[in-house]
């Protein structure tokens, strides 16, 4: 059931044989589990000053399924994982194996709260080298039962191949994270999403990024472009368009200061900005998503033909 503990058998596990197996922590608050705020208030405050020691906490399938020396193994690692932050819900990778409808990832989900805790959905990732994206997927976390406090819960994840989003690459330096716990993520084609992206984009957002990725040709060497992606019009009048800044160069590319124009289907100017960016940066070899709105003033045609459009930097502009 647990090929890594396969390792650890006849055994005593020590520290050091475990942190090979053990993965870089994902840690998210209770608010972003969803868990009430005020009660992950209180425990922040009461839990303070313990020991962040978690110990193991055993669903009933696995109870039944597991022998003696394999509970051992697994309350030592519970107990040797590093101390946990108060009030957070954290998630440790140990085993990525092939599985018949793709791979497996066995984790310790870990509760780091005076009180249990049971959570429902949540999207995970498999990442691979500078955080890039190997996979992502949602799971239904009802199923692991309710984790008491200060207790590490062991729990395999299936990773269906049809939502691989790389194939043909090497899963040595893996992690399974919260995808809500990222500071960044590299999506297929070296698209580059910064932390705030990833926690205000829905869904199907990120899918239709993922599927432009995979569908943009790559990039030349020290070709810069910008990828029209996404335009919608606001309550207020305003035009939202979303682009992609693609950046071939050998180079990062630093923005202050970007001059804008959006063009509909027949080719008219719709509209007209100048963007402050405040030191916006794609790194080399790398693209990036942003957002740019046009504000209901700039806009310079009525009824803009939408079905189509683009929008690119106006000639003889200057880019700072």
């Amino acid at each position: 059931m647990l090929s890594f503990l396969k390792n650890l058998m006849g055994k005593t596990p020590t520290p050091e044989a475990i942190k090979e197996h053990l993965r870089e922590e994902s840690v998210l608050s209770a608010q972003d589990t969803g868990l009430s705020s005020d009660k992950s208030a209180s425990t922040a405050k009461k839990s303070a000053v313990g020991s962040g020691i978690t110990k193991l906490s055993l669903h009933e399938s696995w109870e039944k399924s597991l022998n003696t020396s394999e509970k051992y193994a697994l309350s030592f690692m519970a107990q040797e994982l590093p101390p946990m932050e108060p009030g957070k819900i954290s998630l440790a990778g140990m085993s990525l194996v092939p599985h018949d409808q793709g791979i497996e990832v066995t984790a310790f989900l870990r509760n780091g709260m005076d009180h249990p805790v049971r959570l429902q959905e949540m999207t995970l990732v498999i990442l691979f080298g500078e955080d890039e994206l190997f996979t992502r997927q949602k799971f239904d976390f009802s199923e692991i039962g309710e984790i008491p406090a200060h207790s590490a819960r062991p729990w395999s994840f299936v990773f269906l191949s049809e939502n691989f989003q790389q194939v043909n690459v090497l899963l040595n330096n893996w992690k399974i994270a919260f995808e809500l716990a990222q500071k960044k993520m590299v999506l297929p084609q070296q698209l580059e999403l910064e932390e705030s992206w990833i926690r205000e984009l829905s869904d199907s957002q990120k899918e239709a990024l993922i599927d432009l990725a995979k569908r943009l040709p790559a990039l030349k060497e020290g070709e810069v472009n910008i990828q029209s992606v996404q335009v919608r019009r606001s309550e207020e009048g305003a035009l939202h368009a979303m682009l992609l800044i693609r950046n071939g160069s050998t180079q990062s590319l630093s923005f202050e200061k970007l001059p804008l124009a959006l063009y509909d289907a027949s080719g008219q100017t719709v509209a007209v900005g100048m963007f402050e960016l405040g030191g916006l940066t794609v790194r080399s070899n790398t693209s990036k998503p942003w957002m740019f709105i046009f504000p209901k003033e700039s806009i310079l045609i009525e009824d803009p033909d939408l079905s189509r459009w683009r929008v690119s930097i106006p000639q003889g502009a200057q880019v700072e």
